[in-house]
C-alpha cells in the first residue's frame, strides 16, 4: 500500500528486490521502457539510476543516509575518452580542473560493466554524487547518493550563476571562461527537488542565467526554474542555431560561446509582451496541442475538470456539507499521482494535528479511530509522506491576504510548492476602506495574478450566505451565492460547489465554471462518502 503512495508497482511482492520503470521519469524520456528504478521491498527503499529519486517508507528526508561515494582521484583519462572530449572541443586543462574521471561500472540499461565517463558532483571540498555515462549516451547516478546541481561550490558568494541542463554544457561554458555555472543532475525534468536544501546558497546570486535546451522540454524546465528562483532575477540564453553551449561551442569556439553566453533575454514584463516573447510557446501549442492539466484518476470527475498551474479555483457548500473534505481527496490525488506539493492556510481545520488525521486516512484508507484503523508503521508513512509535501501556514503578525501569499512565495521559492489554500475566505483578515464589493474583485484580482506570475494554483474556500429551501431540503448553492459579491462567480477560473443530499447521503460535486474547454465540461458527479476513511468514490 505504501509503495502504492508514489505510485511504484511492487506487483504483489512482500520481499527482495527488482526493477521497475520510474513514475517520475519514464513518461518524459524517449526510451519509456527502460526499467531505471531499482526496489527494495524488504528494506522498503528505491533509487532511479535515471533521475536519481531515491526514497524510503521509514525515514525522513532529513534522516535518510545518503550513501557517499569513494573519490579516488585517478585523473589519467584513457585515450579515448580524451578524444571524445577533444571532439566536443572540452579541454584537457578543463578536464582535470572539474576532476573527470573514468572507470569501469555496471551500466542497467545495458546489463553489463563497460567503461564509462564519471561526472563528480562536488559540494564543501566532498564528493557527494557521480553521474556515470557510456559510450552509448546511457546514464546512471550513484545508488544512494544525495541528488545535488553540478559544480555547486561554484554558487558561493557569486553574484551572477548559469544554470545548464547538462555537465557537457557546463563544461563548455567552463571552457570559455565561465567558471560559476551549474547544471542540474536530471535533465529536463520538473522535479526539482534538489533544490529544496541549497536555495540558501543562492540568497546572495543577483541574477541567474538559464542556459537550457532550446526544444520543448527545455522551455517547460527554464519557466520551472524561473519560478523557483523568481523571474525577477533570471533571464535566459538562447544559442541563436543550436540545441545547446556544447553544440554552440563546437561550432563558433570558445570566445564567440562566452559572448553569446552573455547574450541574456529578458522574460516578458508582468501584463506587457510582443508575439516574439511567446513563439516559442505558440510553436509549442501548435506541434503539441493545448495542455490538458492534471488529473485526480476519478473518471467522473476528471472528466469535468481537470488542474492546471497559475489559476483559481473556488470551491463552495454549505456548512458541513464537506468542501473542505473533498478538497483534501482532491489535493491526496494530486499529491500521489503528479507529486504536487502545495500550502494550507486552513483556520477551519485547526487544529492541525486534527487535519493530518483527516489527510492520514485518505493517505491510508484506514479509519483513524474505531475497528481497522490504521496501525504505527501506516501513521507512520503517511506522517513522512505528508512531511515531505505539504505545509502549513500560521503568520505572526497577521492573516491578511498580502501576509498570506507572502509566506507562499517564499514556499514556491524554497519548496517549489504547486498548489496553496485558502480555508476559508471568511478567515482571512479583511482591511477595506471602499466596498465590500470592490475590496473583494480587487483581492481576487490579485489572487489571479499571483498565481499566473508564480505558476501556482490556488484553491479558496468561500461559504455561501444566500442558501434556499426547496420542500423543506436546500437548494444547491452556486458561486453568486457566496457571501459578499458575485465577483466569486466572475473572477474565479473554475468554481465547484460541493453538495450533501441529505435525503440518500450522496453527494453531489457540480462543477459550475471552467476555465477552458479542454479542461473539462460544466456538470454534476455522484460520490458515496465513506465516513470512517474520508473517501469519496464515484458512483456509477
Amino acid at each position: 500500500m505504501s509503495f502504492e503512495l508514489y505510485h511504484i508497482d511492487i506487483k504483489g511482492r512482500t520481499s527482495g528486490q527488482f526493477k521497475t520503470k520510474c513514475p517520475k521519469c519514464s513518461d518524459k524520456r524517449t526510451n519509456k521502457t527502460d526499467k531505471s528504478l531499482s526496489v527494495d521491498v524488504t528494506n522498503q527503499v528505491w533509487h532511479c539510476h535515471y533521475c536519481g529519486w531515491s526514497g524510503s517508507l521509514n525515514e525522513r528526508k532529513e534522516d535518510i543516509k545518503y550513501q557517499l561515494p569513494v573519490w579516488k582521484n585517478e585523473t589519467n583519462l584513457p585515450d579515448a575518452v580524451l578524444k571524445y572530449f577533444e571532439g566536443r572541443r572540452i579541454s584537457a586543462e578543463t578536464l582535470l580542473k572539474m576532476n573527470i574521471t573514468s572507470q569501469v561500472e555496471y551500466m542497467p540499461q545495458i546489463e553489463k560493466k563497460v567503461s564509462v565517463i564519471c561526472f563528480n558532483y562536488f559540494f564543501g571540498g566532498k564528493l557527494v554524487n557521480v553521474k556515470y555515462r557510456d559510450a552509448a549516451k546511457n546514464f546512471k547516478l550513484h545508488k544512494g547518493a544525495e541528488l545535488i546541481l553540478y559544480n555547486l561550490d561554484s554558487v558561493i558568494a557569486a553574484e551572477d550563476v548559469w544554470i545548464t541542463e547538462g555537465e557537457m554544457d557546463a563544461l563548455s561554458l567552463i571552457e570559455a571562461g565561465i567558471y560559476n555555472v551549474v547544471s542540474v543532475p536530471n535533465g529536463a525534468n520538473e522535479n526539482t527537488q534538489y533544490l529544496d536544501r541549497y536555495m540558501e546558497l543562492f540568497d546572495s546570486v543577483k541574477r541567474v542565467h538559464l542556459c537550457v535546451d532550446n526544444d520543448t522540454k527545455g522551455r517547460e524546465l527554464r519557466e520551472t526554474l524561473a519560478d523557483r528562483f523568481g523571474k525577477e532575477r533570471c533571464d535566459y540564453v538562447v544559442f541563436q542555431g543550436y540545441k545547446d553551449a556544447n553544440e554552440y561551442l563546437i561550432a563558433e569556439g570558445k570566445i564567440k560561446l562566452r559572448e553569446a553566453a552573455h547574450n541574456f533575454t529578458e522574460f516578458p514584463l508582468l501584463g506587457v509582451f510582443t508575439i516574439k516573447d511567446i513563439q516559442d510557446d505558440i510553436y509549442d501549442l501548435y506541434q503539441n496541442g493545448l495542455p490538458e492539466g492534471v488529473d485526480t484518476g476519478m473518471n467522473g470527475f476528471d472528466r469535468l475538470l481537470k488542474f492546471h498551474k497559475g489559476y483559481l479555483t473556488t470551491i463552495t457548500g454549505i456548512p458541513g456539507h464537506g468542501k473542505s473534505d473533498f478538497l483534501d481527496h482532491i489535493l491526496i490525488k494530486l499529491n500521489t499521482r503528479h507529486g504536487w506539493k502545495g500550502a494550507f492556510y486552513s483556520p477551519e481545520n485547526r487544529p492541525t494535528q486534527l487535519h493530518f488525521s483527516k489527510l492520514a486516512r485518505k493517505i491510508t484508507m484506514r479509519p483513524w479511530y474505531g475497528e481497522h484503523r490504521m496501525n504505527e508503521s501506516e501513521l507512520q508513512s503517511a506522517m513522512f509522506f505528508l512531511d515531505e509535501t505539504v505545509y502549513f501556514i500560521k503568520p505572526e503578525n497577521d492573516f491578511t491576504l498580502d501576509s498570506i501569499l507572502s509566506h507562499v512565495k517564499l514556499l514556491r521559492n524554497r519548496k517549489g510548492i504547486d498548489y496553496f489554500v485558502i480555508d476559508a475566505w471568511n478567515k482571512l483578515e479583511h482591511q477595506h476602506s471602499e466596498s465590500e464589493t470592490k475590496y473583494i474583485g480587487q483581492s481576487l484580482d490579485k489572487l489571479v495574478n499571483f498565481c499566473e506570475r508564480n505558476n501556482v494554483h490556488c484553491f479558496l474556500v468561500a461559504h455561501p450566505t444566500k442558501i434556499r429551501k426547496d420542500n423543506g431540503f436546500y437548494e444547491v448553492p452556486n458561486l453568486y451565492d457566496i457571501a459578499g459579491s458575485a465577483n466569486f462567480f466572475n473572477k474565479t477560473d473554475n468554481g465547484i460547489t460541493v453538495y450533501r443530499d441529505m435525503r440518500n447521503d450522496i453527494v453531489e460535486v457540480h462543477v459550475q465554471k471552467v476555465k477552458f474547454s479542454h479542461w473539462g465540461e460544466i456538470g454534476m458527479q455522484k460520490f458515496n462518502y465513506d465516513k470512517t476513511t474520508g473517501l469519496y468514490l464515484e458512483t456509477l
